[in-house]
């Protein structure tokens, strides 16, 4: 197929700048840049984050997202615009350390190699699809990552981990230290030492531990979060993945799935990885977010064993990254939420850009506004007197 040898050639024989450029580009037209809809209520926390600003007891969950708002506080990003663009910084800056950890820790055909798989995964994008606390918590596990020779800042990204997310901390480090001790019987080839896993997974629990400390000595008035809304909401949830399983499980991984396939190749060795991606599969039935949640927490997984695995780029052939890489492009975003296929966003930041620019749209306002692209029947623009 010729087209695939010129997409070959593209990727790695083209400068890495213009590859990166053209990756980036592809994906965020193929998803767009928006913010999570409840981007406003954590807002509110930022105004002030040692007082409780909900009456709703079921939005105490977000008070459990505690160090990205307080970060927030103390740089003074309590505007709408200055908190948005506070998040999305740790957006980009969660690409960038991707793209400088494989670059500088592999050959460049190995990196590559990396940042094309690392682009088709929906967690990728999803830090941009929705900029949100999950920007820090990426970012935080990524940095984990990149420096994991020193077991002091390993502990200490655990803890502010704990700090930031919990729920999804404690799941994607536990289970990359349930992998990483299997891969020792398995003879599975990773480059990050139980230890490591340990360490961080530890500082989640101490990073929990001293939250709690924190909601006690301010006397912060808050419920279980997640517990508590779960016990709300678990019928919903239930029947979202019941009705719908089929794409939610593919939206996990997306194109993913046939790395995944590919990954089989290596017959025994691939235990700990799967057993444990399907271990953590169990949480999506509870899970309201479905892609957002199992790409998050299992992101330090696919990292260990697929991104930064050595071995395992070295045996996945180019023209496969290039075929890989051909699907992934004339591929529709896929994202589930609330058991619910949505789409690209592009399209409504190409709407607000002219609206900024030239009036010509009238868009929903806040808070509204943070709803529109996945509400979009409920919520229409209006070009001239029409609404579409």
């Amino acid at each position: 197929m010729e087209l695939l040898k010129k997409i070959e050639s593209f990727i790695f024989e083209s400068s890495a700048r213009k590859l990166i450029l053209v990756v980036f580009a592809i994906m965020f037209f193929k998803t767009g840049v928006w913010c999570i809809p409840n981007l406003g209520s954590s807002q509110a926390i930022a105004q002030n984050p040692f007082v409780t600003p909900f009456s709703d007891p079921n939005a105490h969950y977000l008070f459990w997202n505690w160090l990205a708002v307080f970060l927030a506080w103390v740089v003074g990003a309590k505007s709408t615009v200055a908190f948005f663009m506070f998040h999305f910084a740790f957006s980009i800056a969660f690409s960038l350390l991707f793209i400088k950890v494989v670059f500088t820790r592999f050959s460049d055909q190995l990196a590559r190699k990396s940042l094309v798989l690392f682009s088709i995964l929906p967690v990728s994008a999803t830090a941009y699809f929705w900029v949100s606390n999950d920007s820090v918590t990426l970012f935080i596990m990524l940095f984990s990552l990149a420096y994991p020779r020193y077991s002091v800042v390993t502990f200490l990204v655990g803890i502010a981990l704990g700090m930031q997310h919990f729920e999804q901390g404690f799941f994607a480090t536990g289970g990359l230290l349930f992998a990483v001790l299997l891969s020792k019987k398995y003879d599975a080839q990773v480059s990050y030492s139980v230890k490591f896993c340990l360490l961080i997974f530890l500082g989640v629990i101490i990073g929990k531990v001293v939250l709690i400390g924190v909601f006690k000595y301010y006397a912060i008035e808050v419920n279980a979060g997640r517990m508590y809304w779960l016990k709300e909401h678990i019928g919903m949830i239930l029947k979202t993945f019941i009705f719908h399983f089929h794409y939610i499980i593919w939206s996990i991984l997306g194109p993913g799935w046939l790395v995944a396939l590919r990954y089989t190749d290596w017959g025994r060795k691939t235990i700990p990885f799967f057993l444990t991606l399907f271990s953590l599969m169990l949480l999506l039935p509870i899970s309201a977010d479905q892609t957002r949640v199992l790409a998050i927490i299992t992101f330090l997984l696919v990292a260990v064993f697929w991104l930064l695995n050595e071995d395992f780029l070295k045996k996945i052939s180019n023209k496969e990254i290039s075929l890989i890489f051909l699907i992934w492009a004339i591929m529709p975003w896929g994202w589930v939420w609330e058991g619910e296929p949505k789409w690209s966003v592009s399209p409504y930041d190409i709407t607000m850009l002219f609206h900024w620019l030239y009036g010509w749209f009238t868009i929903p306002l806040p808070p509204e506004f943070f709803q529109w692209p996945f509400r979009s029947t409920n919520f229409g623009v209006v070009l001239n007197g029409f609404k579409i």
